[in-house]
């Protein structure tokens, strides 16, 4: 009988001490900018070729992005990066190459960085949230082009809406990286346009604020606006 209770005793013991581990949100911040930084020039070397608009490769920014895997663990995206990619030498990189990709597709379709880097022993407990409703009242960023049409300011040809955490414009070295992005297929009505940009019309900008959704309107809550060097196309 005093067995049993020793050996009950150390089972709950271990349960206290071992809690199980839990599954976090790919939103929280889960990787840090440097490790994305480092995964993006490995993308940039390894895989751009094929994943730019026009390549042989999908798009990996953006609604098919979310399309593909949302709801899915990061070892899954993992997983996916690590058969396939890069083309002829699919698994030819390490795993820490492998998921320093992984924090600069996760930056690249606008989740948060944080303050402790991702790690292959994370990628199994952290989840992509859900495409159902994600990004409704979120806070997102769009790029694309600013007109007037009677009060209403719009976005035209805008980029598929990022989460971004920082409400405020970007900085300089952001905004350039973020100026050589093609025109996208979507528009937006711009809210709580508070100070004039009328000297940017026809300039490309990129926008931040709380997206909404009313039928198919599509509309941001603006917190802020910067132009960009590139003019509107024709």
């Amino acid at each position: 009988m005093i067995t049993r209770l020793l050996v009950a005793s150390v089972i709950v013991t271990a349960a206290v001490v071992c809690p199980t581990a839990q599954e976090k949100s790919a939103d929280t911040g889960v990787y840090t900018a440097a490790q994305a930084a480092r995964g993006a020039a490995l993308f940039e070397s390894q895989c751009a070729s094929c994943h730019r608009d026009g390549g042989s490769g999908p798009n990996l920014g953006g609604e098919r992005f979310t399309r593909t895997f949302s709801d899915s663990k990061l070892s899954t995206l993992f997983n996916t990066i690590k058969t396939t990619m890069p083309r002829m030498a699919p698994g030819s990189l390490s795993d820490a190459q492998y998921t320093d990709v992984v924090a600069h597709l996760l930056r690249l379709n606008g989740y948060p960085d944080g303050m402790s880097e991702l790690g292959i022993g994370d990628l199994e407990r952290i989840k992509i949230p859900g495409q159902a409703g994600s990004l409704d009242f979120a806070l997102v960023q769009v790029v694309g082009c600013l007109s007037q049409s009677g009060r209403n300011w719009m976005l035209s040809s805008a980029t598929e809406p990022m989460r971004t955490r920082e409400p405020e414009a970007p900085k300089d070295d952001e905004a350039a990286r973020l100026d050589p992005l093609p025109p996208g297929m979507r528009t937006f009505r711009l809210q709580q346009v508070y100070s004039s940009p009328a000297g940017w019309t026809n300039q490309r900008v990129v926008v931040k604020g709380f997206l909404a959704k009313a039928g198919a309107d599509e509309r941001v809550s603006v917190t802020s606006m910067r132009t960009l060097a590139s003019l509107c196309q024709p």
